[in-house]
């Protein structure tokens, strides 16, 4: 049995179904069982009601599995919610569980590329927390590292399409443009979430996920506007400019378009030093192929 914490999230409900689909048994935490249900549908799954806030439920939901995906987080904080609240304390509150469970032999935490100690963004650096613990929690463990994630429900594509499809002759982009990522497709991510599941070989491994092809995020945004039969030029907007706009949204507004802790992060490039598909034996598909697949 494996149990998969964010089950409901974007990765989370992909991989769930993934899972299910190989004949694994699966057991999902989720918060709403309604919605679970309406997302996850009633294949091989087992529904587990419980929160990452309460140690209770999660001392429940680990009992008699034998590994753990942990794919809780957030990108960006929100009314009780905080990087260090879900990122730290989340993973603690999850490994005490699977520790205490006693079967659990293979803890799986879901990272980010860019993490680190000395990061400059308060997000890389509480994962970067969370990965320390995981690596000394005394369970076979794997960090995994992915960029950017992309397939059908990704919140990135979303956002890009709709500063596309602004009433404007320009598409508004903050920052210079020439920042790297490397996109991977959801079917290839939980692909390599399954088979490394559970998978002794893979145990104190950090595995950094890509897609095939390194892009600007100017190419980025340019393949999803030809994917959705948009041409429009890209007008940049300096990040020195952008900042004090960014930092009043964010004083004003619960959910910000974009947060300072981001622009941050937009400033790095996200790419694979080495990517663990190769290992793997996974050829992920090329961005435009899996754009493709889903966007209209």
């Amino acid at each position: 049995m494996i149990l998969v914490t964010g089950a409901t999230g974007f990765v989370g409900s992909h991989l769930v179904k993934k899972l299910a689909a190989k004949g694994q048994a699966v057991r999902a935490l989720v918060r709403d069982r309604d919605k679970a249900e309406k997302r996850l549908g009633n294949g091989n799954v087992e529904l587990a009601q419980g929160d990452v806030k309460d140690p209770e439920s999660l001392a429940r939901s680990a009992e008699g599995c034998e590994a753990v995906v942990h794919l809780v987080g957030i990108i960006q904080p929100a009314p009780g919610q905080s990087f260090r609240s879900v990122h730290v304390e989340g993973t603690k509150s999850v490994l005490e569980a699977a520790k205490k469970a006693g079967t659990v032999k293979h803890f799986v935490y879901q990272s980010a590329l860019g993490t680190r100690e000395n990061a400059r963004s308060e997000y890389h650096k509480t994962k970067y927390a969370a990965e320390e613990m995981t690596r000394s929690s005394g369970l076979g463990w794997t960090i995994t590292r992915p960029s950017i994630i992309y397939g059908p429900g990704d919140e990135f594509t979303l956002r890009m399409k709709s500063l596309i499809n602004l009433p404007l002759p320009f598409v508004p982009l903050l920052g210079s443009g020439q920042g790297l990522f490397q996109p991977v497709y959801i079917d290839d991510m939980t692909e390599a979430l399954a088979r490394i599941t559970g998978e002794p070989k893979y145990y104190g491994k950090t595995a950094e996920l890509c897609g095939p092809r390194r892009l600007t995020l100017n190419e980025v945004v340019h393949e999803i506007a030809e994917a959705i039969g948009k041409k429009k030029p890209i007008t940049h907007i300096p990040v020195p400019f952008a900042s004090p706009a960014v930092f009043a949204m964010e004083a004003i507004l619960p959910k910000p378009p974009v947060t300072l802790d981001q622009l941050l992060m937009l400033q790095e490039d996200n790419v694979c030093a080495s990517n663990f598909m190769d290992e793997l034996g996974i050829k992920p598909v090329d961005f435009k192929g899996g754009l493709r697949k889903f966007v209209t």
